[in-house]
């Protein structure tokens, strides 16, 4: 494997942190079997899943009591450049990429929601 990720060491956070694969596909936006191949062949783990697994083993998220599991979900879409300064961020505070982007969207949620709320209201009279 190239991307520097043991797949043992993997295997073991997982084990040590209450979570599966199951939880780790989603975490990476890819399916189980995709995880199961990563960490049961030789075939290289993407670079983008990398950061996410990198940042997951080193932050306060892979306990299992860190937080509640998110009931409604979004997906974004970042340029690579874009998704590794949100992984770097997110390393430096000891958050979950996913962790780092929630609070940020609910920061501008919660504090400017008269701006959200024109903004919502102007295109709806579109």
């Amino acid at each position: 494997m190239n991307s520097g990720l043991d797949t043992k060491e993997i295997v073991s956070w997982l084990k040590a942190a209450g979570r599966d694969r199951f939880w780790l596909a989603e975490s990476c936006g890819v399916q189980k079997r995709t995880v199961d191949n990563w960490l049961s062949s030789s075939r290289a783990i993407p670079r983008k899943a990398e950061l996410i697994i990198k940042t997951l083993m080193a932050s306060k998220f892979s306990s299992p009591d860190a937080i509640a599991e998110v009931a409604h979900s979004v997906e974004l879409h970042f340029s690579e450049k874009e998704f590794e300064s949100i992984c770097d961020i997110a390393r430096v505070l000891k958050l979950s990429p996913v962790q780092w982007v929630e609070t940020e969207v609910l920061k501008v949620i919660h504090s400017e929601p008269y701006r959200v709320l024109r903004a919502l209201s102007s295109r709806e009279g579109e």
